[in-house]
């Protein structure tokens, strides 16, 4: 029965994992992320949270009902003394008689009915509830927007490491045959040693390089996994590639949209903190107001000798009571007015963060815009550049086989090559990167 269980458990283990995707587009990849990263359901679960806390603050305006129940036996019964003519007419004055009252034992229960008629402090609260759960919506958005912005991230980061591979990996294929014709024209003659010692340094960094980027391509991918909310060793293909990421990220019509701080996360969470502060004025106010609450209890109470409270004999004797209470503020040594000067200065600073945050945003989005448009000035710049180099490449490796050119040279241009093809990748992953920090400002 053990050996079966330890099967089931590792099938069904088998099977879930069979069941989690492994390719992802990076459109894939951020809705995967946006449904099982671990930060996206502590967002869900706050914005829980606040609905029930709205609920349980509603819920002090509605009736409240409270039960008790009670037993008491006397190990020794209390005694009390009376005049013994109360007893005894002829008793002499100044004697008296011991007496006990009541039973050894008593049980009751009784139940009260509250409700709240009027509280100035409940209106405000239920209001508060309110825009508390505001912001916690607005910080469960604005998660999801720190998430995509990562997914993004690392999803260009893991497609930058294979690209880089890729080249690279091609860039010591083409050194190797270089080395190796080298060397044969060294020992015709043609060339000096240091040319084939300087190809042999040029081939040992690229393969260092290579090493290093295989490396970081497995921590690329398991970056890539815990932002995804998934297994860090989990196996993860991305069927996106850079050139279709470059494609989407340049979109031009998002440099045509003006900036509106209330699309914006940030001002509308500055926005609700400030109503949070005024509703804290409001509330401050309320608690020199009376509170009228009204109520109704109703029990039972027994009393025997003997513990015979649930037979059929027992006597059980009623009692009920209605009432209302008020609570009403007189003087608190003007410490009501205090809070409500503090609170008041909170609202004003709100407010001013409010302000700020506007202008905060504006050039924030200002910047974003430039550094989005830049960023295609950047790819061009870059593809151009990478074209150049390779033709600069390719001539420097002609002269230098036909005997016109030098090792200088030649390594110069490797090295301004291989510099060139990392800037191009570079910029393809500017553009996806600033792209979607300007979708976060417009609130896309």
């Amino acid at each position: 029965m053990k050996n079966l269980y330890i099967i089931l458990l590792l099938f069904s283990i088998t099977f879930a994992q069979a069941q989690e995707p492994n390719k992802f587009s990076l459109q894939e990849a951020v809705d995967y992320a946006l449904q099982y990263n671990a930060n996206i359901k502590k967002a869900e679960n706050n914005v829980l949270k606040a609905q029930k806390k709205v609920w349980e603050t509603t819920a002090m305006g509605f009736p409240q009902i409270d039960g008790a129940a009670s037993y008491q036996q006397f190990i020794k019964q209390p005694v009390n003394l009376l005049p013994a003519r109360i007893m005894n007419p002829q008793a002499p004055p100044g004697t008296y008689v011991p007496v006990k009252f009541g039973t050894e034992q008593n049980m009751k229960w009784s139940a009260t009915l509250k409700q709240l008629i009027f509280s100035g402090s409940y209106l405000v609260g239920l209001q508060s509830s309110r825009t508390f759960k505001k912001i916690s919506e607005n910080a469960a958005i604005k998660t999801r927007q720190k998430i995509k912005e990562a997914v993004v991230n690392a999803y260009g980061n893991a497609l930058l490491t294979d690209e880089s591979i890729k080249i690279m990996q091609h860039n010591v294929d083409v050194v190797k045959q270089n080395l190796f014709e080298v060397r044969q024209m060294y020992q015709n003659g043609l060339v000096e040693e240091t040319d084939v010692e300087q190809m042999q340094i040029t081939l040992s960094n690229l393969q260092n390089q290579l090493d290093y980027l295989q490396r970081m391509k497995k921590v690329a991918y398991e970056m890539l996994n815990y932002t995804l909310g998934r297994s860090v060793d989990g196996p993860l293909e991305l069927t996106d590639n850079i050139d279709t990421l470059k494609d989407a990220g340049m979109q031009l019509d998002l440099l045509q949209q003006d900036f509106n701080p209330d699309k914006n996360i940030d001002y509308q969470i500055a926005k609700n903190q400030a109503k949070a502060k005024k509703l804290q004025v409001k509330y401050e106010k309320t608690k020199a107001l009376p509170t009228i609450a009204a109520f109704v209890n109703y029990g039972k109470n027994a009393y025997n000798n003997d513990f015979k409270f649930f037979d059929d004999t027992q006597n059980w004797y009623e009692q009920s009571l209605f009432g209302i209470n008020i609570n009403i503020p007189i003087f608190s040594s003007f410490a009501r007015s205090a809070r409500v000067k503090q609170a008041k200065l909170d609202l004003e600073n709100a407010q001013n963060d409010l302000t700020e945050k506007a202008k905060e945003l504006k050039l924030k989005f200002d910047k974003a815009r430039n550094e989005y448009e830049h960023s295609f000035k950047n790819y061009d710049i870059a593809k151009d550049n990478l074209t150049l180099a390779e033709k600069i490449a390719k001539k420097e490796q002609i002269k230098y086989k036909e005997g016109v050119g030098n090792s200088f040279q030649l390594n110069q241009a490797r090295m301004q090559l291989y510099q060139a093809q990392q800037q191009y990748l570079q910029s393809i992953i500017e553009i996806i990167n600033k792209k979607v920090v300007l979708e976060n400002l417009l609130g896309e």
